[in-house]
């Protein structure tokens, strides 16, 4: 009796283990593994490229900056997004590289420091993502 209980204790130990932790998958426009983003149940985000060597990370404070890192834990830049929805990246001595806005329909579009479109992002009715550059070809996509 005490082994059986012991096994559905870990049983469901490792489902909310599980369920805590989400993968996101990077595929370029030919199907191909780009990389891949685990968030585990702390809301830190490792990314890794498609050999699973870890480029990086991303956490987010209570105030909704987020700090992306290197594989070595140096600073790489931030997002601040206002009450507006409009998220504005900086690199590591905060300078201002780029922003994105979220339109009503859910596109997002992505400007360099200068204003001038670099990409957008759609997403499909199943939550696959579809990232585009300036001139409207498919650069990637991304699942769950």
């Amino acid at each position: 009796m005490n082994t059986i209980r012991m096994t559905i204790l870990a049983a469901a130990a490792i489902a909310f283990a599980a369920a805590a932790d989400t993968k996101t998958v990077w595929r370029d426009s030919s199907g191909r593994v780009l990389g891949t983003a685990t968030t585990d149940r702390y809301g830190k985000t490792t990314y890794r490229d498609a050999m699973g060597r870890t480029q990086g990370t991303a956490t987010t404070d209570s105030y909704g900056k987020t700090t992306y890192r290197d594989a070595m834990g140096r600073t790489t830049g931030t997002k601040t997004v206002n009450n507006y929805g409009r998220a504005t990246y900086r690199d590591d001595m905060g300078r201002t590289t780029g922003t994105a806005t979220t339109d009503g329909r859910g596109r997002t579009t992505y400007r360099d420091a200068m204003g001038r479109t670099t990409g957008t992002k759609t997403v499909g009715s199943h939550g696959r993502a579809t990232y585009r550059d300036a001139m409207g070809r498919v650069r990637a996509t991304q699942s769950r």
